[in-house]
Parts: C-alpha cells; structure tokens; sequence
C-alpha cells in the first residue's frame, strides 16, 4: 500500500522477533496501512478489527495456512485444517468434551478443582515461589492430559514445549525449531501409538477412547489423525490457559488496589478474564491464506496470498473499544462469558467456524485458579521488578516470580 513506510516495515520486524512493544506498532498500522504488505512474512497483514474478523469469519474467501512459517501443520492435519462438514463433525466430536456445560460445571471443574489444590500446596511459602510455570502452564497441561487418559504427564512436557515452539510462533521458519518441533512431533506419535492401540482394545472414560471409538460417515478415525489431534490439544489446550493466567497475574500483582476488588468480589473474576484476553491476549496473530481473488480494507488480495491477522491489534481497535490501553474491570461486567463464545467482542480464541473449541475450558481453568488461588494468599510481591513480555505470536512473561503472603 502506498501509506506504507519503511519505518512502518522495520517495526514490524522487530514487533515479530519480539524486539519491541507492539501496541504503538499497532496504533500506527491502524491509522496509516490497515492492511499492508510485509516482505518479512511475504504476505499482507491486517491490524484492524474489522478486517481481523472479516478474514477469520469468512470461509468462502480465507482459510487457515496448511504448511509453512506460521501455520499449525506441525501437527499434522487436525481440525484447524478442515472446513465444511469435516470440520463441523469433528468440532462436534470434541465439543461433547470440552464444550459440554454439565461436564465443564461436573467432572472437569471437580478434575482441575483436585489439580489445583495439589499444585498449590506444593508451592514455598519460606522462599519466592514461581507460577507461570509451577502452576499456570502445569495445571492446564495435567488437565488436558488427564482427561484424554494420557498418563505420565511429566513425561511429554519437553515435547509440548518443542512442538508449540514449531507451530504458530515459528514465523521466522528458523531450521532449528523446525527440526526439534518434527523430532518432538515423531516422538509424541510413538508414544501415543500403543496407548492408542490399547484404548481401542479396552476404552476407558476419557476423550482418547471417545477419539478412538468414534465414526464420521462409517469409518474410524485413523491412528495419525489421533495422534495430531492429542498434539493438537496438548497445545492449544494449554496456551491461552497459561499466558492468560500469567497476564493477569501481572497486572494483579502490579494493582494492589485491583487486587483488592477481585479479591473482595468474586463476582468480578470472570470480568478480570474477558479483560484480560483483551488487554493482554496470550494469542497476537494468526495466519490465514485467500482462497480466492478477493478485495480487503480496499486492497486487492490475490488467491493464496498469506494474510497475517494481528489479534492483538484488533483488540486494541479504538473504533470498537473505548479507551482500548487502560484495563478496565468492569468493562465486560454484564457479557463476560459472552466473550469465550463465537459472539465474542474481542478475538483471542479466533471467530466465525474455527473459534477454539476449547474457549470454555480455558475460561474454567482460568477461574478456578484464581479464586483458589486467592483464597490461600493475601498478597504476592513482586521479587524483583514485574518481570517483560516476551514472544509475539505468543506473548506472557516468561516466569512469574512472587513472595506470597499466606491468607
């Protein structure tokens, strides 16, 4: 676009490496080149919220990346792939587990209830305890692979952390996070393979014996679409849980006075949520590709081209959210969990058909932990100074590291 600048370029490139703020990137590209192309990713990149939804929501026009820097394939085909029926029958065969309210408000919220208490009584009391990854990444990892019926959990964490390293984040393509990410993905696979074999033998209560039991027009699901599906899960279904605990966390423990109001009004915990998808999304951009010849923001997009949607860009949208750069509590007060569905005002689960399907569960987790962990701490201090941001296309601290104070 003719707006584009060369300053504009360069600070993309150090917003993607993770090198600068992106807020005052994202103000800039709103104003100047909503859409614009990038010769860094060798695609277009919208960062206003009407294009951000137009792209993710328009099926007929735009579709996920199959392959590539950016794309989810290290995987394997899984559901973010699919379209059409496909995808609306395997949607539907997870949302029996992790959309499903009475398993959400029975099984799963009694599961992470029992998980979080254990998590908590493990943490040091006498010396500086850290969350993000003591309890935020560990309680929803534990609660993705119990429900499955994966067991030994601690035994495919470096997988997790190599092939999420693969997926999505890895836009700069770099060869060695694309080798460990396949190596990780090919161990995961022989892991899971017998385990596998045996649900189909003798299935339990889990989602893999659901996975392995299942039929789509007559026929069972192949080993490998289930085995992506775990890998799948076990990524996404850890993330926004994790990064959206930790930015919360951070601007708590930032706010002694915030702190205080949630504390003393549960009420608000849910708000605090919603907000904090918003103001902090654990998810920046997504990458999809045009289908077809199309127009965006006035600019013509040919068939194929990459489009990278910057959520977190779409979130700060003054034109859709009022004084988008304060955190305000009670801003979803009154349709807060409106924001974890396909109606939702802000992006960080996606929209339109490839909303993550495990919103809700996210939310659960979300709200379980700070109100457990609220009714065990007073306060917790900073050890140091609130830790930077790292990552771009996922974004949180990278530990969390805090004094508590016993309640």
């Amino acid at each position: 676009m003719k707006n584009t600048t060369p300053e504009l370029l360069s600070e993309f490139s150090r917003v993607l490496v993770g090198e600068a703020d992106p807020f005052p990137f994202y103000s800039r590209a709103r104003r100047q080149a909503p859409l614009f192309w990038s010769p860094r990713i060798e695609g277009w990149v919208a960062s206003r919220r009407s294009e951000v939804a137009e792209v993710l929501q328009d099926e007929t026009r735009f579709a996920p990346l199959m392959g590539g820097p950016g794309s989810s394939a290290i995987h394997g085909r899984v559901i973010l792939h699919m379209e059409g029926r496909e995808h609306q029958r395997h949607s539907a065969l997870l949302s029996r587990w992790i959309r499903n309210r009475g398993r959400l408000a029975g099984e799963l919220r009694d599961l992470t209830e029992q998980i979080t208490a254990r998590l908590l009584d493990a943490l040091p009391w006498d010396r500086p305890a850290e969350l993000h990854q003591g309890l935020n990444t560990s309680l929803p990892m534990e609660v993705t692979a119990t429900m499955m019926g994966i067991p030994d959990v601690a035994r495919f964490r470096p997988w997790y952390d190599a092939i999420g390293k693969a997926s999505v984040t890895n836009i700069r393509n770099d060869p060695e996070i694309t080798r460990n990410g396949i190596e990780a993905r090919q161990a995961l696979g022989e892991y899971l393979d017998p385990i596998i074999t045996d649900k189909r033998r003798n299935p339990t209560h889990d989602l893999l014996s659901e996975l392995c039991r299942a039929q789509i027009e007559g026929e069972r699901l192949s080993t490998e679409l289930i085995a992506s599906t775990c890998s799948l899960l076990l990524a996404a279904g850890v993330e926004t849980t994790s990064r959206g605990l930790s930015n919360l966390m951070w601007v708590l423990f930032s706010d002694r006075d915030l702190w205080e109001k949630i504390r003393a009004d549960r009420t608000l915990v849910q708000s605090a949520c919603a907000e904090i998808l918003r103001y902090l999304p654990p998810a920046h951009a997504l990458v999809r590709k045009a289908k077809v010849d199309t127009e965006l923001a006035g600019v013509e997009v040919e068939a194929g081209d990459k489009i990278m949607v910057l959520l977190g860009s779409a979130n700060w949208d003054e034109a859709h959210f009022e004084n988008p750069e304060e955190f305000r509590l009670h801003r979803f007060a009154d349709r807060a969990f409106r924001q974890f569905t396909p109606r939702s005002d802000i992006l960080p689960f996606g929209a339109g058909k490839h909303h993550c399907t495990g919103s809700l569960l996210a939310l659960m987790e979300m709200e379980v932990v700070i109100n457990r962990f609220m009714d065990r701490v007073r306060w917790a201090q900073w050890v140091d100074s609130p830790p930077p941001m790292t990552g771009y296309s996922l974004r949180s601290p990278a530990d969390i590291t805090v004094n508590l104070i016993p309640a």
